[in-house]
């Protein structure tokens, strides 16, 4: 299995005299690297296009297509003529061009070549437009060309990466990039832990510069065995509630036993962040000559940067979230998942169903499942807030407060998301509902038809 952690990193590059290399020295090299891997991305495509025009126009000719190696040849230094294949010869002719390190050039070239043969199809179709990259292309990395250093006196990591070729080195002055990784949590650091005593391999990976940061990344790519997934009992359901008191809760039927999640977190974190939201468009409206002489996107760019940590924080709790489900699954031996299916969620839904991406929440949780074997199945959610769990009545006036649940005809008193995630946690419940409603109208409209006495 192979996954991506990213790494923020700051710069500890110095030249092939040991001298330190400014940022300014440093970025312009890494931007020159972007714009050869664009460069030589776009040539890619021409090349492919090409042979695929001329293969086209041969099969119209021969029925049969050409084989690459009697058309593709080249003559080298030495005077001798030299057959290709496609890739092949498209990296021979381009080489001596770049600077870019021989691994990473060949990473490159083999990426662009395979993303036009995937949309080749859609091109011809006229779904898609012919690929064409921009300049801040990320740096492809081979493996070998990463190297994984730890300084234990200071707790620090580093990385050292190969970028450039002879003439590279040459012309920059620079022979490796070395980089501090900043760790910012305990999954991260346990992460390159195990890449540094190789528990984790190393994959290919890409340096990316982010330009609102003003900062490169490193997304590693590492790969491990994939664990032995635990046999789950695909009989045992656990119901998932989504969204009205807590944002998360989950159960299983006829259990007392229950995940629930609490939103308090969200709730400080939407108040901090609508009163920062505030106060910023308060401030965009009045702002001084040097925020707009540079236009809208200058004077909004606060506001900008409010989005970015909304997303962010979104997607962190969301992680949370659907890994303390999968684990509460697994600690209950539960092999499915029945969760709502929100198509129908819109505006005027209650609770943290107006505001949260609860879509992405499901996604998460989706693909975590399927990572230990748990099948994730989707009900219609009509009627399960108002159904009770204990004897099935569904009454409007089941649901008397936004935490509570109080059954008209039993008279059972429960959190109201405990009674939805239990009836969730029935098998074809939203069938069982439809029943149940179906069997009730009959019985309401000759109740209605009677005559009154």
């Amino acid at each position: 299995m192979t996954k991506v952690v990213k790494l923020a990193l700051i710069s500890n590059v110095t030249d092939k005299d040991g001298n330190k290399v400014e940022y300014n020295e440093l970025n312009r090299c890494l931007w020159d690297l972007q714009k050869e891997t664009r460069d030589l991305k776009n040539a890619v495509v021409r090349e492919c296009w090409e042979w695929y025009g001329f293969t086209n126009d041969y099969y119209k000719l021969n029925e049969e297509y050409p084989n690459e190696r009697d058309y593709l040849k080249k003559v080298k230094s030495d005077g001798t003529i030299k057959d290709y294949a496609l890739d092949g010869f498209i990296y021979a002719k381009y080489s001596k061009k770049y600077n870019l390190h021989s691994g990473n050039y060949s990473q490159t070239l083999r990426d662009a070549c395979g993303s036009f043969k995937n949309n080749l199809k859609e091109i011809l179709r006229g779904d898609k437009s012919i690929l064409s990259y921009r300049a801040d292309q990320p740096l492809d990395i081979k493996k070998t060309c990463i190297g994984l250093e730890y300084d234990k006196d200071t707790n620090t990591y580093y990385v050292t990466l190969v970028l450039l070729n002879k003439n590279g080195v040459k012309h920059y002055n620079i022979s490796d990039f070395r980089f501090k990784i900043t760790v910012k949590d305990n999954s991260t650091r346990m992460i390159l832990e195990r890449c540094f005593d190789g528990v984790y391999g190393i994959s290919a990976s890409k340096l990316i510069w982010n330009r609102k940061k003003s900062q490169w990344f490193l997304n590693l790519c590492y790969s491990f065995d994939k664990a032995e997934v635990k046999e789950l009992d695909k009989k045992k359901i656990l119901g998932v509630n989504l969204g009205v008191y807590y944002p998360l809760c989950a159960s299983i039927s006829g259990e007392k036993d229950r995940l629930a999640i609490s939103g308090d977190e969200i709730i400080e974190f939407r108040k901090r962040i609508e009163a920062r939201r505030t106060a910023l468009k308060k401030q965009a409206a009045v702002c001084g000559d040097g925020r707009i002489g540079h236009g809208y996107k200058t004077r909004m760019k606060p506001l900008q940067n409010v989005s970015d940590k909304i997303a962010n924080f979104r997607d962190t709790f969301n992680h949370k979230a659907s890994k303390k489900l999968i684990d509460f699954a697994i600690k209950n031996d539960c092999g499915i998942i029945q969760l709502e299916n929100l198509k129908g969620v819109t505006k005027n839904s209650e609770g943290f169903l107006k505001n949260w991406s609860f879509y992405d929440l499901q996604s998460k949780i989706e693909n975590k499942a399927k990572e230990r074997g748990i099948k994730v199945v989707y009900i219609e959610p009509a009627y399960t807030s108002l159904r009770c769990s204990k004897c099935g009545c569904i009454h409007k006036d089941n649901h008397p407060t936004r935490e509570q649940f109080i059954c008209q005809e039993c008279g059972y008193r429960v959190l109201h998301d405990y009674n939805a995630s239990q009836n969730i946690a029935v098998k074809d419940i939203d069938k069982i509902i439809k029943a149940e409603l179906e069997k009730t109208e009959p019985e309401k409209k000759t109740e209605e038809e009677m005559p009154e006495k």
